[in-house]
């Protein structure tokens, strides 16, 4: 869903069907040139990342209601589960290619996790790589032409080196400061690990198993730490997941319940709790609607 004016929107669009390079997935890959003020809405992820690679003018990628400015250079890496929305700035247009993917390769997909463990704050996700950004730009190329002598293995060797290339990226990064304390590091990953498993994640006390501590001395110490409780977080991550679900209307509101971990009815009922309306008169209205809570 868009607000505004799209110059030129290329989308090779696969996600109801990845086609498998290698040892990666290919979601979709695209060029998108925005006008000034244009809005791309918020839109979400299931288990894949995106590279959102600025190549001209600059805007705005808010994830989880953290805005995160982005020029020309600039590559956004979004993680599996976020909801992201991407803003051209006011006066300047917006140009950007995006590559979204899913890895099989058992060290790849251990190193991109722990990306989304060390860099969950937006700054922490932008860096910069021209190899990418022209392998990106040679994929698009390669996908945009049919019947080219070995497309496939072309492909293949791009998006493993898109991925090589990103993980090299952020592990010569500069660490977070050191002066962060414990309970902030350890919020800090819980909320990941909810962010990343938030179409699995069945009951709260797996979140406690996982780290090792007793359920209610965690969610105690995450309230101090964050204002929330764990469940305050949790259920604020998948209904904000199931809005932008519904605004996208590619999947019915039963599967978008099933997917989250819901029967129809409790769905509703949650959904009308924290919104105010229920998911079928969120469909009929703006996209602006703020929590009821």
């Amino acid at each position: 869903m868009t607000n505004g004016k799209t110059r030129y929107h290329l989308d090779k669009h696969y996600v109801s069907n990845p086609l498998r390079f290698g040892d990666v997935q290919l979601l979709q890959i695209g060029r998108r040139y925005c006008e000034p003020t244009e809005i791309i809405s918020p839109h979400p992820h299931l288990d894949w990342f995106e590279l959102t690679i600025v190549t001209g003018g600059q805007g705005v990628v808010v994830t989880g209601g953290e805005s995160t400015r982005v020029f020309a250079g600039d590559i956004y890496l979004s993680f599996p589960c976020d909801v992201h929305e991407i803003r051209a700035g006011a006066d300047s247009k917006l140009e950007y290619d995006f590559f979204s993917f899913s890895c099989d390769d058992v060290s790849l997909k251990e190193d991109l996790k722990q990306i989304t463990r060390m860099h969950r704050g937006g700054e922490s996700r932008i860096f910069q790589d021209e190899n990418i950004s022209y392998l990106v730009k040679i994929a698009i190329s390669e996908l945009s032409q049919k019947g080219q002598p070995y497309a496939e293995s072309v492909l293949s060797d791009v998006f493993r080196l898109i991925v090589v290339y990103l993980i090299r990226d952020f592990k010569n990064a500069k660490q977070p400061p050191s002066n962060v304390s414990e309970a902030d590091v350890l919020c800090f990953q819980v909320m990941n690990y909810i962010d990343t498993h938030i179409y699995s994640l069945q009951r709260l006390e797996r979140v406690a198993l996982k780290f090792n501590y007793n359920y209610s001395y965690l969610s105690k110490l995450f309230k101090k730490t964050t204002g929330k409780t764990l469940l305050e977080y949790y259920q604020h991550r998948k209904m904000e997941i199931a809005k932008a679900l519904i605004l996208e209307k590619k999947k019915t509101i039963g599967t978008i319940a099933e997917l989250l971990g819901y029967n129809l009815y409790s769905f509703s009922k949650a959904f009308k709790a924290y919104y105010g309306v229920s998911p079928k008169s969120l469909q009929k209205q703006e996209s602006s609607i703020q929590p009821a809570l």
